[in-house]
């Protein structure tokens, strides 16, 4: 239950396993999906033919990545 999954009860993981739920909606979501590669994105393409220049630019390292820091844990 790291950042960014879903919070549910000890119950409710004893009953239900959520990470395979969540798996299969992701795979799902991702098979119906027309555009599956964001580097193959027009809108993707045009913003770095525009804006960003390349990948790995300056601007798009400092704009598109984050760095992680410890936060407290959430408490149910």
């Amino acid at each position: 239950m790291g950042g960014g999954q879903p919070i549910k009860s000890a119950k409710i993981r004893a009953e239900i396993d959520v990470r395979k739920k969540r798996a299969e909606s992701l795979y799902t979501i991702d098979e119906k999906s027309n555009l599956r590669k964001s580097h193959e994105n027009p809108v993707v393409k045009k913003i770095y033919e525009e804006f960003l220049e390349k990948p790995g630019s300056y601007r798009a390292e400092k704009l598109l990545h984050t760095t992680y820091q410890e936060r407290e844990k959430y408490q149910i």
